[in-house]
């Protein structure tokens, strides 16, 4: 149930020294084929996710960099996720601005009618193909409106989405560390002005992955909480140093929740299945049935517990924005807030064991709720917000960065009081 498998060897194996040595080679390696656009005198936008940062987790311990942030800035009530509450979902609708259902990244594991193999976050080929890439994500915006971008991690950025990728991007590593990431912006930002980018975006595993190590209550994740911050704090002041104007968004995709081992569904205790028909279990699950075996399987599950709700393919809530895509399952299993869905098969095996803290339920849960920060010379000034959704802030960082915003679900009036 963890959502990042360990970096794959495929990748960018660096150790903190190496990786800070080598940023140069590495982005001459992963520039774009496409020629780097003109540059503008657009105000920098640098975007930074903090994995799993619930959105009460600032006030567990002191937060000085995200309190500045929000003093100087902008500082949401919550972040509200879409469905499912997982890294990819969100992180791309975020960038997109449109919900799964029209993105096509309906969660981290993925089928499609259309081809035999199915998607999974550690599946290199299948993570750098665009056919399972849609809307058009703030990078490619940029880049088609003369606008060079700096993406660092962010899912979906590995793909040449529309034949577009970031003029710097890298295929996923966890080993690369957090300086060094921060390093290779701070570097982008200081060349010249022909090839500085306009748009910067930077990911961090934590809090997420300490949360589901430890549960979101345990002093481990208070610490994450603190190092993150002052990560944050780092960044904020090399900007300062270096003269960088620049707008500043700080998100996070979803937040995190306590599980339990009393809180579990057994599928199979209810339904016989085949290993086969069950495609992901956990916080959400999907099922393929075999053929013919649909209308049965649904109907046995349908009712069969209290914390489990079932949905067919084409009677999902609409507020789930999941029934516009072919990738919808053909039976979507959503359980209760902290509860997951498992099988014998997966309980019987050596290494299985329940995470002490997990994520991709419903977004109205405000566990499941993250963080929105902005500060900059585009932003307004000690200013708060209620709620707003993470298919927002595409249109805003549009705004931002004066580009001609594609299609997307973001309500404006949510995040328009933002700007100065």
């Amino acid at each position: 149930m963890r959502e990042r498998d360990p970096p794959n060897p495929r990748g960018y194996v660096l150790g903190t020294a190496l990786a800070v040595l080598a940023l140069p080679l590495l982005a001459v390696a992963c520039r774009s084929d496409r020629e780097s656009p003109r540059a503008s005198e657009r105000t920098p936008l640098v975007l930074v996710s903090l994995d799993g940062f619930r959105w009460d987790y600032a006030a567990r311990v002191e937060t000085p960099a995200l309190d500045r942030l929000a003093a100087e800035g902008v500082r949401a009530e919550r972040l509200i996720p879409v469905f499912p509450s997982k890294t990819f979902p969100s992180h791309y609708s975020i960038a997109t601005g449109l919900y799964p259902g029209h993105h096509g990244i309906l969660s981290n594991n993925l089928r499609d009618p259309r081809w035999p193999e199915p998607f999974h976050l550690s599946m290199r080929e299948e993570v750098e193909h665009p056919r399972w890439w849609g809307g058009e994500p703030i990078w490619v915006t940029a880049m088609r409106q003369g606008v060079a971008s700096g993406v660092y991690f962010w899912p979906g950025s590995e793909a040449p989405v529309g034949g577009v990728r970031p003029s710097w991007w890298f295929p996923y590593d966890g080993s690369v560390s957090w300086e060094a990431r921060v390093e290779a912006a701070l570097g982008w930002l200081a060349l010249p002005a022909a090839e500085r980018p306009g748009f910067v975006a930077l990911y961090f595993e934590e809090p997420n992955e300490t949360g589901h190590r430890f549960g979101p209550d345990a002093p481990e994740v208070t610490g994450a909480i603190r190092r993150v911050d002052a990560l944050l704090g780092s960044l904020l002041d090399s900007l300062a140093a270096r003269g960088v104007e620049a707008n500043v968004l700080v998100v996070s995709d979803h937040g995190m929740s306590a599980t339990d081992p009393t809180r579990t569904i057994g599928l199979d205790d209810l339904v016989e299945l085949y290993p086969d028909e069950v495609f992901e279990t956990g916080a959400v699950g999907q099922i393929y049935p075999r053929s013919g075996r649909e209308p049965a399987i649904f109907a046995a599950l349908e009712g069969a517990h209290p914390q489990l709700a079932v949905y067919r393919r084409g009677a999902i809530p609409e507020r789930l924005h999941l029934d516009d895509s072919p990738r919808t399952p053909p039976i979507l299993l959503v359980p209760s807030p902290g509860w997951e869905v498992t099988t014998r098969e997966q309980r019987a095996r050596p290494d299985w064991r329940l995470v002490p803290g997990d994520h991709g339920w419903d977004p109205a849960d405000p566990e499941m709720q993250g963080i929105f920060y902005a500060a900059g010379p585009g932003l307004a000034r000690g200013r708060r917000l209620g709620a707003v959704e993470a298919v927002d802030l595409y249109a805003l960082m549009c705004r931002l960065l004066a580009l001609e915003p594609a299609p997307n679900d973001g309500d404006w009036a949510r995040v328009a009081p933002a700007l100065r």
